[in-house]
């Protein structure tokens, strides 16, 4: 339900567990708290707002709520308000491991690399979070936006030794190989991508530009060829277009 990577990216997982103590009836707490998940669920975050509200009014120490209730402000891009009621949950459940990963997926959109990167190193190494994969991609992407681009490989290359044909974690790291330069290094992972993933045209593009700053324009032009016939009036699509037109007449 959360975005990773890329975002986009990177792909971070909502699950929360657990429930507190509560002010009024269990049935009624329950009840919008069940209706506000299955809102969430189908991303209608103004009516899992609603039912999530008045589950917290009857019990405002449960942190399962808390939690749920970040997930819908996140949902509307009401950043502060989930930074708040996320670490209300954490308060209420002190080291939540799904919760603190959820929470630094938040701030990567927030921008704040260091908080990211910091709480997804803490995930990473809690045995009991089973998703270790996905907070060291998190962790990866934090230190590859913030310039820390060796510490942002070195995460990546946790993440493959777990796992190692994972197209979206290869090409965030190509990515990362090109802003370092190393466009040897990057079009190498792109190729894995590439046999992985044909069908991957954002990878394929960058596969192209790579080819680019290797001055192998007849590489280069086979790639954005195959994203111009596959992504045929997208963006994408047209920027291999672009790429195509320029190679052909570099005046």
């Amino acid at each position: 339900m959360m975005r990773l990577i890329v975002t986009s990216i990177l792909l971070v997982a909502l699950v929360v567990g657990g429930c507190g103590p509560t002010t009024k009836p269990k049935d009624e707490v329950r009840a919008h708290h069940k209706m506000g998940q299955s809102y969430l669920a189908r991303k209608e975050y103004s009516k899992a707002l609603n039912e999530l509200l008045k589950a917290e009014k009857l019990a405002p120490d449960n942190a399962a709520i808390q939690a749920n209730l970040a997930e819908a402000y996140y949902g509307k891009r009401a950043y502060e308000l989930s930074e708040k009621h996320f670490k209300e949950s954490l308060r209420l459940d002190p080291d939540n491991p799904n919760v603190e990963n959820n929470l630094a997926a938040l701030y990567l959109d927030m921008q704040r690399w260091d908080d990211a990167a910091q709480l997804f190193r803490k995930v990473s190494g809690n045995l009991l979070f089973p998703y270790r994969v996905r907070s060291l991609t998190g962790l990866g992407l934090a230190y590859q936006r913030d310039g820390e681009y060796i510490k942002a490989i070195l995460a990546l290359n946790e993440a493959l030794d777990s796992a190692p044909g994972n197209t979206g974690i290869l090409a965030l790291q190509a990515q990362t190989y090109m802003w370092m330069e190393k466009y040897d290094l990057a079009s190498k992972q792109l190729q894995k991508v590439m046999k992985l993933a044909p069908e991957f045209s954002a990878a394929r593009l960058m596969l192209g530009e790579c080819y680019l700053y290797l001055e192998d324009n007849t590489a280069a032009a086979e790639q954005f060829r195959e994203v111009a016939n596959r992504e045929d009036g997208t963006e994408r699509g047209d920027k291999a277009r672009e790429y195509l037109k320029m190679l052909q007449d570099p005046s």
